[in-house]
């Protein structure tokens, strides 16, 4: 794990981002109808063929017609029944929770129901999904169309309470439920009551189902939260530190830093953090299956007064990202670092060795963390496993948004 010296990189699949965890992809069998526009008077005259002719509906009551020769009721189409509805599920059977805001997005849904109408009458079916416990229930209402087939995609809410405490993974039960609506009154369809493991709230999984190594590693960035109201506080107490007095945003046009603005405000962060008491403590012990590391958030780093490698890292690069500077994270087997660029134009950086803090100034963070990074590009440049490049800026045009501070 990052911060402690015994981390080993690992290899992973090399399969497209996107994929569900703990399931199968399905492909969207939704059938697309086309629509006609008919005129007032056809209307009527398919009604009155279709009643009188075909004697064919899905209503109750039997529509009588006679024919030439003999006489004889038509047989009606009854509605839709429980036996033409047929509710297939996949769920997700480890749910990692720090990343649960990247359901539906990053990561595949929680829960996806495919529903198909076996019959020939439409119908409206309800599908609702929870963890009780530990998320609000879902409820999705849907019309179902004779012969359609669609895919109703679920992600319970989680209750913030329950996962505050939630310091180990649990087994938890997963509620899924799927009813029809008939004259008023729910008939179920499905209800199953399978079993999902629930990370716990700090636990970072270092190898995901579908997932390349790169694309696990560039989920970091969502821990790297500017716009915390602690990261800004932070911020703003950098500003007594610079020459001006002052924290702005963006490169200003300049290249290379010629006027000294980046690391004006890199040394001010670094100074701030050191009124905050910030130390580096080594890597907590998580008890999740697999490669799982243990992650602090910004805000509980600044208010714990402590963090490991990662976490300070994602610390410092909360409060440049903030500043409107490009900053990456930079992942060598068992520890991580932050580099900042110069400017927009040039691969210039300046790397930052945040695990320094509180021991040693900026500067000499800085020249270390230079001599860091020389090492690793021959081993970045090779991808070789273990070692990791994330590009925050990519990462956000890639979708992954900063997670909720709270």
């Amino acid at each position: 794990a990052y911060g402690s010296p015994d981390f080993i990189g690992r290899v992973f699949p090399d399969r497209l981002l996107g994929r569900r965890i703990g399931q199968e992809r399905v492909m969207d069998r939704r059938l697309h109808r086309r629509g006609v526009s008919l005129s007032p008077v056809l209307v009527l005259m398919i009604v009155f063929l279709s009643l009188s002719f075909l004697g064919l509906g899905c209503a109750g009551d039997e529509v009588p017609f006679v024919d030439d020769e003999t006489s004889s009721t038509s047989q009606v189409i009854s509605p839709a029944s429980v036996d033409d509805i047929r509710a297939d599920y996949l769920y997700t059977s480890e749910l990692i929770t720090i990343l649960y805001p990247l359901y539906g997005s990053k990561l595949d849904d929680f829960v996806i129901v495919t529903l198909d109408n076996e019959g020939e009458c439409p119908t409206k079916v309800v599908v609702r999904s929870e963890i009780p416990g530990y998320t609000d229930q879902a409820v999705s209402t849907v019309d179902l169309d004779a012969g359609e087939t669609l895919e109703v995609r679920q992600n319970p809410r989680l209750i913030p309470g329950a996962i505050e405490g939630l310091n180990v993974g649990k087994p938890a039960k997963v509620h899924i439920k799927v009813t029809m609506l008939q004259e008023g009154v729910e008939k179920t369809i499905l209800e199953e009551t399978p079993e999902t493991l629930i990370y716990a709230r700090r636990d970072f999984p270092l190898s995901i189902e579908g997932f390349t190594e790169p694309e696990v590693y560039e989920l970091f960035a969502a821990m790297v939260t500017p716009n915390d109201p602690d990261v800004e506080e932070l911020i703003r107490k950098a500003a007594d530190y610079t020459d001006s007095g002052l924290m702005w945003g963006g490169y200003g046009g300049h290249v290379n830093d010629d006027d000294g603005g980046v690391w004006d405000r890199l040394q001010a962060i670094w100074q701030a953090e050191n009124d905050y008491r910030l130390t580096y403590v080594s890597t907590l012990v998580s008890f999740a299956p697999g490669a799982v590391q243990r992650i602090r958030m910004p805000a509980e780093v600044l208010n714990q007064q402590s963090g490991n490698c990662i976490e300070l890292a994602l610390l410092f690069a909360s409060a440049v990202e903030a500043l409107r500077l490009e900053v990456a994270l930079i992942l060598i087997p068992g520890h991580a670092f932050v580099g900042i660029r110069t400017d927009q134009e040039n691969a210039k950086y300046y790397f930052v060795e945040t695990t320094l803090i509180g021991r040693s100034s900026f500067a000499k963070a800085v020249e270390l963390a230079g001599d860091e990074f020389d090492e690793a590009l021959p081993h970045l440049e090779a991808e070789e496993s273990g070692w990791g490049w994330v590009k925050i800026w990519d990462a956000r045009d890639n979708g992954i948004a900063p997670l909720p501070w709270r």
